[in-house]
């Protein structure tokens, strides 16, 4: 289901990016970036703070898409809803900082200040890990709005698939398709 007259098939974001792939191939190498670069932030904690960022922003898509990838990683099921329903009080206090910050950045980033940064900082995430978290939470700002103005909803098989594919490989799969199909429409 889709908004758009040429997207009425559509089952997830990948047939967003197959339909432009010019367009967004840099977005997509972006998003294998943020989410993949090592980082003081785990896979298994950036796909969280996805699943987390996501549910603030209401893209139902997204939080069960990322509740597959996180699934998959083998993160507990009470976590994972937890963070689906919006809730960080399971997490321990240092990596609760993380998402204490994401939360404020995701709704009132007019409002973040050196104050927050030194939040995170004083519960020992070094300059990086805020700046990696700064861009987990504003890359999934633009995707949720993506997929939301689309009017993309999955489905759960969908979301199984594409739980499974990045648990086990990343984004680099699906940059690997993009790039493919930009190179072939040139």
């Amino acid at each position: 289901m889709s908004f758009l007259s040429y997207s009425k098939d559509f089952q997830g974001v990948g047939d967003i990016f197959m339909r432009d792939p010019s367009r967004y191939l840099p977005f997509v190498q972006l998003l294998d970036n943020v989410m993949s670069t090592k980082s003081e932030l785990s896979k298994a904690q950036k796909e969280m703070l996805a699943l987390y960022t996501s549910h603030l922003n209401g893209c139902h898509y997204c939080v069960d898409s990322h509740s597959c990838v996180v699934t998959n990683m083998e993160t507990e099921a009470d976590l994972i809803l937890s963070l689906a329903n919006g809730s960080i009080k399971s997490l321990d206090d240092k990596v609760r900082t993380v998402f204490t910050f994401a939360k404020k950045l995701t709704l009132e980033p007019e409002s973040i200040s050196e104050a927050d940064i030194n939040a995170m900082r004083s519960a020992g995430w070094s300059d990086q890990s805020v700046e990696d978290t700064i861009c987990v939470v504003a890359t999934f700002a633009f995707l949720n709005r993506l997929v939301d103005g689309f009017g993309i909803v999955g489905a759960k098989d969908h979301f199984q698939q594409v739980g499974e594919m990045v648990a086990q490989h990343g984004y680099q799969p699906l940059v690997k398709i993009i790039q493919q199909k930009t190179n072939n429409s040139l």
